[in-house]
């Protein structure tokens, strides 16, 4: 009756938790983003939808959806969440008993031994379970746990920063593929130009209406553009590969494939009109890699009661009961029943400050994940900014491109009419020509640039995330938003 009141006893005080409570912190964050924010970013509630869809590009959509499946990065990213969640099993375990069976048989020749006038039986059985358990008496354990439990939230967390950047790279890549297929069109339709220049300044000489000097001048026009072409295609390539390894496949059916869907009308995908952005505070406390990071610091933080729990007295339950029997056929009955249950009661009285130092070394390590945190928000702030500021230049960029590129071309209409009315020399048109090729090049660049700065500003903002896997969520501790994800 004793025993059983002490172990009630131990059950009531295994209630209790040392070290500090882990605590999300709260950022010191401004109250709105810097101004001279672009026009085409709005104030308004934005979630981590699938943004890549805004781009009414079904090719893109599909090459996401790809990646979400077969990227190499996200599956190790998986790997790390299920690793996580087994080593918080193993966490978890240490609350229950620990039991484990053992059978025996025995069986003596005829130098077994005897005592006195009693002979030792041939044969002896036994069958019994040894149970032990380490009470939890100042949450030593449930502090295990907790950190395992953060841990588990860093690897979904992650694997969510992993899912964001690889979308981002598929579309980026892409974007580039496409902008520099756009480059290579409109330099395919200058070259062609610069042709039909040669053969006209050529007609113009057999006539003797132009030099060996004018035939010159457009030949070299026409190498100079056609050499521009090798550059191009090759980086193409690149990119192309890039995608491949992106989505998981080898390199180079991708070539293949976003030659055969390029379209000259809308080479470069349009991002929408408008981008809502959010207050800070809620932008940031979106982003994956700051999440991941505040766990990490709970997590930390839970550490600390464990390293402390380690200091007090630690109890320990044991207890083996079983049968026993010199016949097997009554090994199982009541007479043949016996058993025993111990307490054990241990505290580190000296260990020459070894404990402590691991509290310090516990303290020392929460440190730095408050540090990381404060260091990832930072960072975060600033990657806003700058996708910010530069999805706003390159917009304007590409406004005051378009007005070049009309001006261009508008130039080169009456420099041509003027050469063929023998007004202005072939130095005057090829010069216009030259001028609107690199204008137009330059334009599909930055149509590019501009899409591509999209995407950076999606994923500055964390967008995408919640587009998941609904096997990479678990419950954590600090998130009451933690539940289940659907794929869009």
């Amino acid at each position: 009756m004793r025993l059983g009141a002490a172990v009630v006893g131990l059950f009531i005080a295994a209630g209790c938790e040392v070290g500090p409570t882990p605590t999300a912190p709260t950022p010191v964050l401004p109250d709105a983003w810097l101004d001279g924010t672009p026009a085409a970013v709005v104030a308004g509630e934005t979630g981590p939808e699938a943004w890549w869809t805004t781009f009414g590009d079904a090719e893109l959509d599909e090459l996401v959806a790809t990646a979400d499946r077969l990227n190499l990065d996200l599956r190790i990213a998986s790997s790390r969440v299920a690793e996580a969640r087994a080593m918080h099993g193993i966490a978890a375990a240490d609350l229950f008993p620990q039991a484990g069976a053992v059978g025996d048989a025995y069986a003596f020749d005829g130098s077994r031994p005897s005592a006195g006038n009693f002979s030792a039986p041939d044969r002896y059985y036994t069958a019994s379970l040894d149970l032990a358990w380490d009470v939890d008496l100042w949450g030593r354990v449930r502090r295990s746990v907790e950190a395992a439990s953060y841990e588990v939230a860093t690897a979904i967390e992650d694997r969510r920063d992993v899912l964001v950047s690889i979308r981002a790279e598929v579309a980026r890549s892409y974007i580039e593929v496409r902008s520099l297929q756009g480059q290579l069109h409109a330099l395919d339709g200058t070259i062609a130009s610069r042709v039909e220049t040669l053969s006209l300044v050529e007609d113009r000489r057999r006539q003797g209406a132009a030099t060996a000097l004018d035939v010159a001048q457009a030949s070299a026009q026409l190498a100079a553009a056609a050499a521009e072409r090798p550059a191009l295609v090759g980086s193409i390539a690149s990119a192309c590969d890039r995608i491949s390894v992106l989505i998981g496949e080898t390199a180079g059916p991708m070539r293949r494939r976003l030659a055969a869907s390029f379209d000259p009308g809308r080479a470069v995908p349009v991002p929408p009109a408008r981008i809502a952005i959010g207050i800070p505070a809620d932008t940031i406390r979106r982003r994956a890699d700051v999440r991941a990071a505040e766990r990490t610091l709970m997590a930390a933080t839970a550490r600390i009661g464990v390293a402390e729990a380690s200091l007090l007295p630690a109890i320990r339950i044991s207890g083996q009961g079983g049968f026993s029997s010199t016949s097997l056929g009554n090994l199982v009955d009541r007479n043949s029943l016996g058993g025993m249950l111990g307490l054990e009661i241990s505290w580190p009285i000296f260990t020459a400050g070894r404990l402590q130092e691991i509290v310090r070394v516990r303290d020392e390590q929460a440190t730095q994940a408050m540090l990381a945190w404060e260091r990832t928000v930072l960072e975060a702030v600033a990657e806003v900014e700058s996708a910010l500021a530069a999805y706003g230049s390159t917009i304007l960029e590409q406004a005051r491109l378009e007005d070049t590129v009309a001006a261009y071309r508008n130039a080169e209409s009456l420099a041509q009419a003027r050469y063929d009315a023998g007004v202005d020399d072939l130095q005057q048109l090829l010069d216009v020509q030259r001028e609107l090729l690199a204008a137009t090049q330059r334009l599909a660049g930055v149509e590019g640039q501009v899409a591509s700065n999209a995407v950076g500003l999606y994923k500055a903002l964390g967008g995408g995330w919640n587009i998941d896997d609904p096997r990479t969520t678990a419950a954590d501790p600090s998130d009451t938003d933690s539940t289940e994800e659907s794929r869009g």
